[in-house]
């Protein structure tokens, strides 16, 4: 089954860790016929944007899976990232986030994880904001 994508003009995605841009002044249609790994501009985390330590896991776990020949120095990387991030908080929820994720990319499961890791952003930044 194909995995269809609307792309608004001027917006980019990750495809296989090519960057591709719509540069038409319209939304972009296309279909995905074969596995890939995609993300979207609005998804992906620059190195610079990282602030905290689940924002670094994220960092790497968005690398290995957007750039799966370099998975080995990115998994050790994300390894790091996990450990400071598990270590600098008391907070439960957290630190069970963090197991989660450590299994779902052993498993290379990186989509999940990357999904999992949204999700909890937007809970917690809900809840900042109020």
């Amino acid at each position: 089954m194909a995995l269809k994508f609307r792309i608004p003009a001027g917006e980019k995605i990750v495809i296989n860790g090519a960057v591709i841009t719509n540069t038409s002044p319209k939304a972009m249609h296309f279909s995905l016929e074969n596995d890939a790994s995609v993300m979207r501009e609005r998804d992906i985390l620059l190195p610079e944007d990282a602030k905290n330590p689940l924002q670094n896991v994220y960092l790497f776990i968005q690398l290995m899976y957007i750039e799966p020949d370099s998975h080995d120095a990115h998994y050790k990387s994300f390894q790091n990232a996990a450990q400071i991030a598990f270590l600098s908080t008391a907070d439960i929820t957290e630190r069970n986030l963090v197991f989660e994720l450590v299994g779902l990319v052993g498993e290379r499961n990186y989509y999940a994880a990357l999904k999992l890791l949204q999700k909890y952003f937007k809970t917690t930044n809900a809840e900042s904001a109020e």
